[in-house]
This record gives structure tokens, C-alpha cells and sequence, in this order.
């Protein structure tokens, strides 16, 4: 949602017609979007009037997949939600598993201490 907030903002700032430039804008992630990111994809095309036609990710996101992995909300016929969208999975796959270890290897200071579970 960040990029799509960011694109809004450079339209805005380049006077430019967003419609005009999200029909030759493709979406790169590195993981699949999840249900919501998928669903506010969608809703895009009611609350702003913009389609995004094509999201290219690396990895599945096996646990919150919004394109096919859990729910498929990117080509799903459902009512009052906006516009359906391609989804081109396993750009870079590899990749893409790699850099989120690497991410995920990382600590935060402001984590909160983890639970230990009493059995």
C-alpha cells in the first residue's frame, strides 16, 4: 500500500492523470500481497478510480495469501469490490525466500520478550 500511496503523491506532484499511468503500471513485490493488500487492490478501482491490472511477486505467502495461496481475492467474482486483477507469482522466487530470511534473521530492540508457554 505504501507504493500505491507513493504513486498517488508523484501523480499528484506531476500533475499527471493517475488512471492513465496505473494502466501501464505493474506492481513488483517480493511476496505475494496479503488478503487485505489484495482486497485494498481491488477497492482501489471503487474508492480512487484506479485499476492496478498486474502484480508480479516472488514467494507464495502461505499463511495470509490473498492471490491464490489462501483466498484468491485478485480474480474472484464477488460483488461491490472492485475490479479483478492478474497476478504473475514466482518472479525471482528464490530470491525473494532469501531475502525475507535474511530480514527475518534480524533483531529488533523493540520487541516485545517473547512468552514462554507453560505446559
Amino acid at each position: 500500500m505504501v507504493a500505491l500511496d507513493q504513486l498517488l503523491d508523484w501523480c499528484r506532484h506531476g500533475n499527471l492523470d493517475v488512471r492513465g499511468v496505473c494502466e501501464q503500471t505493474v506492481l513488483y513485490v517480493t511476496v505475494e500481497p496479503c488478503v487485505m493488500c489484495a482486497a485494498a487492490l481491488r477497492l482501489m478501482s471503487i474508492l480512487v478510480c484506479v485499476n492496478v491490472s498486474l502484480v508480479v511477486y516472488g514467494c507464495s505467502n502461505e499463511r495470509f495469501g490473498g492471490c491464490g495461496s489462501v483466498l484468491d481475492l485478485s480474480s474472484a467474482e464477488l460483488p461491490d469490490t472492485g475490479t479483478t486483477f492478474r497476478c504473475v507469482p514466482g518472479h525471482r522466487a528464490e530470491e525473494a525466500v532469501e531475502m525475507l530470511k535474511t530480514f527475518y534473521k534480524q533483531e529488533n530492540p523493540n520487541a516485545p520478550k517473547p512468552k514462554t508457554r507453560k505446559d
